[in-house]
């Protein structure tokens, strides 16, 4: 997914960034909107291939001792939707932070600095890793509990 390298790219560039004491001092408020807004475009983008994808559609079926019925997913774009939804979630967690270390930049609050900071960092390891991976580290049952949520 295009959409997905490319915020990997900017949430990399956000982390180099904010990781050089000299440059988020001086450059980080001037950039903060602009990028701020960049993370919002790729919230707007993910979030219309969210909706665009169909929803699972659940099917009822007995256990194998034909007790039970059990709600299953016949939809092979739900774990494309989980996908969408996970992007969705990094670039607002991105956006967010940024908007918030702004402020803390702003009034030298060096605590919130640091924690926006790991914010940051974890976003983009969860943004690779989610890249790289993909949903395919849980298993079907984690999967349909998750997407029963959604």
């Amino acid at each position: 997914m295009r959409q997905a390298r490319e915020l990997l790219a900017e949430a990399q560039r956000l982390h180099a960034l904010v990781n050089d004491d000299e440059r988020l001092r001086n450059e980080f408020p001037r950039q903060s909107g602009i990028i701020a807004n960049t993370f919002r475009d790729y919230e707007d983008e993910f979030r219309k291939r969210w909706h665009s994808l169909k929803p699972t559609k659940a099917e009822r079926r007995t256990d194998v001792a034909g007790m039970m019925p059990r709600a299953y997913s016949v939809d092979s774009g739900s774990r494309e939707r989980l996908v969408c939804v996970r992007y969705l979630s990094i670039a607002q967690d991105l956006r967010n932070a940024t908007r918030t270390l702004n402020g803390a930049v702003r009034y030298e609050n060096a605590g919130s600095i640091e924690v926006k900071r790991a914010e940051i960092r974890d976003a983009v390891r969860k943004l690779s890793g989610l890249i790289r991976d993909g949903v395919a580290g849980q298993s079907d049952e984690q999967m349909r509990a998750v997407e029963s949520l959604i």
